[in-house]
């Protein structure tokens, strides 16, 4: 039998519960986040000033980040992507902050990762063709002198996954 709630950490670190509501809510913003809290209640079941406390507490409690606009690059002159695994010459906390301070900024970059293994980040950027990822690559990166090496692998598709609460699992 599946356990109706789930403990998820807040921002704050605490472990609050989040219950079957709260995961309907969320799997609904997810879904749209433009949804009106109207709209929200039907979909979910619950009475309008129960959402509207339900999403405000969920934001409250950190487990809701924000909404934003999800736009499509190719539409935006931004056409190519790539993924940039950097590692650094030296993993001394200067040259990290000095790298991770400027790089995340740059327009160019859309999602900056922090990673183990072989490499030190892993950078998504989007671009509006090869010429200026090249371009990128040299003015932002090769000449770098904190950054020791750079593998580059071009994006053809992005498919998202959930990004919602995992489903419970079948014992």
């Amino acid at each position: 039998m599946s356990n109706p709630t789930k403990n998820v950490r807040s921002s704050t670190g605490s472990a609050e519960p989040l219950d079957a509501i709260d995961e309907r809510i969320l799997a609904a913003l997810v879904d749209d986040a433009r949804i009106s809290n109207k709209q929200l209640a039907e979909l979910v079941g619950i009475a309008p000033s129960t959402a509207l406390m339900r999403t405000r507490a969920l934001s409250e409690r950190g487990i809701i980040e924000g909404f934003e606009a999800v736009l499509s690059l190719p539409a935006i002159g931004r056409s190519v992507q790539a993924l940039i695994a950097v590692r650094l010459r030296a993993h001394d906390r200067d040259q990290i902050d000095r790298f991770t301070a400027r790089v995340p900024k740059l327009p160019a970059v859309i999602s900056t990762f922090h990673t183990t293994g072989s490499v030190d980040y892993l950078l998504h950027i989007a671009v509006a063709n090869t010429d200026d990822l090249r371009n990128w690559l040299l003015d932002n990166l090769a000449t770098d002198p904190v950054v020791g090496h750079t593998e580059t692998t071009m994006v053809f598709q992005h498919i998202p996954g959930n990004r919602g609460p995992l489903p419970e699992e079948d014992a």
